[in-house]
């Protein structure tokens, strides 16, 4: 309907006037006011003097879970503000928080689906993945990459996974779209795997209508033969995504019915603590302070346990009286 003032179009400008890091500043403050300072207090159960959630099975078609009055999986955690708001969620007395997080767990499961060999050996040689895939398109040696150039790794590596194309990873990488495309060629060169696994699972979506996970988590893609570019492309980057964030879903699902058996069972390890979020690849436990290590080992165990991959899991715990200090 006219010229877009979208975040992301104005991200593009943000050094073309003095005014619009002013306007995305304004932004970010007004959306956390909304969303958080003023609707979480509001939303605190009298009785318990806590915020709940609600977790819903069938919202997303990935298998994720989706949390909803409040949505607690979209509390901010890359900025500084947002980190204060994680701050505000605090343990009980005599408890702390500890935070359990998958280790890549997306780019983990594309390595094991796309039998990709590269990517294979780097996650069982415990390598930084995003760093050799930095010294790759880069062209320099691994010792020598800088965060920067890991930042452009990293969003390519998810990039790819969600059938980002040239032009989007310019944009979100801040790169030209020559640097860009060449950048791409090189990551297939280097991932043969992933671009043959790719273009199967479009072939497959085509030929029989639909995708699913290793555990057999189907998404129908009928658009994926859709006349409209628009439509098929989107049904493609569907096609792609769904086989690897099912699976990353069933996963974590299958963690959390671990865990939760051995706290119903009264496991001694896990005497008086609860799993109180899940937030994608996260879960967030209210655990007795003079439980935080064996729970912490407890929870790491079962978490990297619960699926046999061709590459290791990998679990990284925290713990802090607050969600901010347990990230």
């Amino acid at each position: 309907t006219g010229l877009s003032t979208a975040a992301e179009e104005l991200e593009k400008l943000r050094d073309a006037h003095p005014i619009i890091p002013l306007i995305l500043e304004h932004r970010e403050l007004t959306k956390l006011i909304s969303t958080y300072l003023d609707a979480l207090p509001e939303l605190v159960d009298p009785e318990t003097g806590r915020v709940h959630t609600t977790y819903n099975q069938t919202v997303a078609a990935t298998g994720r879970l989706s949390s909803s009055a409040p949505n607690l999986q979209n509390v901010p955690i890359r900025t500084e503000l947002g980190q204060e708001i994680r701050r505000a969620f605090i343990a009980e007395k005599n408890h702390v928080l500890v935070a359990a997080d998958y280790s890549q767990l997306q780019l983990r499961i594309a390595a094991h689906v796309a039998r990709d060999r590269a990517m294979t050996a780097a996650f069982r040689e415990r390598r930084d993945v995003h760093a050799q895939t930095a010294a790759t398109v880069f062209g320099v040696p691994l010792t020598d990459v800088a965060s920067s150039q890991r930042r452009v790794a990293k969003t390519l590596n998810f990039g790819i996974l969600y059938g980002m194309g040239s032009q989007a990873f310019a944009r979100a990488a801040g790169v030209s779209l020559a640097d860009a495309q060449r950048f791409m060629d090189t990551y297939f060169r280097t991932y043969r795997g992933v671009a043959e696994y790719m273009e199967e699972a479009k072939a497959v979506a085509v030929t029989q209508g639909y995708v699913e996970t290793p555990a057999g988590r189907r998404r129908y893609l009928p658009e994926i033969v859709s006349r409209n570019p628009q439509i098929r492309g989107e049904a493609e980057r569907m096609a792609i995504n769904h086989p690897i964030q099912g699976a990353e879903a069933d996963i974590v699902k299958k963690a959390m019915i671990k865990i939760f058996q051995r706290i119903e069972q009264r496991d001694a390890i896990f005497d008086g603590t609860s799993m109180i979020l899940q937030v994608h690849d996260e879960l967030v436990f209210e655990v007795p302070k003079r439980s935080v290590d064996t729970v912490s080992r407890a929870v790491k165990e079962i978490m990297e346990g619960v699926e046999n991959l061709s590459v290791p899991l990998v679990v990284d715990t925290k713990a802090g009286s607050s969600w901010g200090e347990a990230k």
